[in-house]
């Protein structure tokens, strides 16, 4: 769940971006897990799904490998777009919590590292070219829509 104000807006990165409403400091919190929002799905679950809502849960859900869980943000989170220099560090895989790497300004759009937050990104081998992810788009885990960092 995000732990800040934020707004949806087209992003220079790619498709849909996260952008500040607020000041945030170096440190503070931007994201926790929290089950009354954000959504579990066990791997094996997705096996069984429609391939449409397959196809939506590893484009928009991060993966722990080690727990075989998708964690689906039910807010902003999902719209996190990636860069290979993020204004957010993940403390953990898919459960952990975001905090900023810097000051942020209000109109900063959040983006974090999928290689940090993300099994599915890491075991993919996915190499992301800036500013845009087009050669993401043929992965079977994923479209060239963004993946969450929450």
């Amino acid at each position: 769940m995000m732990m800040i104000d934020t707004e949806l807006r087209a992003s220079p990165i790619h498709g849909i971006g996260v952008f500040l409403t607020e000041h945030v400091k170096a440190g503070d919190l931007i994201w926790r897990f929290d089950n009354r929002i954000d959504r579990v799905f066990a791997d094996h679950e997705l096996t069984v799904m429609p391939e449409r809502l397959q196809q939506f849960l590893r484009t928009y859900s991060t993966l722990h490998g080690d727990l075989k869980l998708w964690v689906l943000c039910g807010d902003n989170g999902r719209h996190f777009n990636h860069s290979d220099s993020p204004n957010t560090r993940s403390l953990g895989i898919a459960f952990g919590d975001d905090v900023a790497a810097m000051d942020l300004e209000p109109g900063t759009e959040l983006t974090s590292d999928y290689r940090t937050i993300c099994d599915a990104i890491r075991s993919e081998g996915v190499e992301f070219s800036q500013p845009h992810f087009d050669s993401i788009s043929s992965s079977p885990l994923m479209s060239a829509a963004p993946i969450s960092s929450r």
